[in-house]
């Protein structure tokens, strides 16, 4: 059986950033979960890698991503 390596992330906030945040997920080795709860969103970003140097690369991006999103926000 192959390796395989996991990283989550999560996220809470308003809507209109997690539909932002969602968007971003959605790409290869990402799985997302999301759930509203108390008029806010939460989200919860999954990123599976065989190669864990690939993983690293993903959830680095994903990181810069959602920390501009939330900036722009």
């Amino acid at each position: 059986m192959d390796e395989v390596h996991e990283a989550t992330i999560q996220w809470r906030g308003n809507s209109r950033i997690a539909e932002q945040i969602i968007h971003a997920s959605n790409q290869p080795h990402c799985e997302f979960f999301t759930q509203e709860e108390n008029g806010e969103m939460f989200v919860s970003v999954t990123v599976q890698h065989s190669n864990l140097q690939e993983l690293r690369d993903i959830v680095d991006a994903l990181l810069i991503q959602f920390a501009e999103i939330e900036e722009g926000g």
